[in-house]
């Protein structure tokens, strides 16, 4: 293996442990914030859009190897993106069904 797909093979290794550790946190991060009555839902938004927001404010900072740190800005994004879609998928599957009781045309009047 050479030296470039090693260390490609690293980064995408890293990557991946980023994005299950990131789930297992939004995970407790749920379950906490459910827990205390506040909006999940609010609280991911704003917790994703920190994130995603310094990580594109130290590519904005970064002078040399500036491709370098937009492509891997960028795989950041989209790890903290889908960590947060999987736990939002999560978080729907967790929500109750409201059934609603329709009432038929032949129903008997008690």
């Amino acid at each position: 293996m050479k030296i470039d797909e090693r260390a490609l093979l690293q980064e995408r290794v890293r990557t991946l442990v980023l994005r299950h550790a990131l789930e297992a946190v939004l995970a407790r991060l749920a379950t906490a914030t459910q827990e205390a009555g506040t909006d999940t839902e609010t609280e991911f938004l704003d917790l994703e859009q920190s994130l995603v927001s310094a990580a594109r404010s130290i590519a904005e900072r970064a002078s040399t190897q500036r491709l370098a740190v937009l492509v891997a800005v960028e795989d950041a994004s989209t790890t903290i993106r889908a960590a947060f879609d999987a736990a939002h998928e999560r978080l729907d599957a967790l929500r109750p069904v409201h059934l609603t009781l329709v009432e038929t045309p032949d129903a008997v009047a008690a």
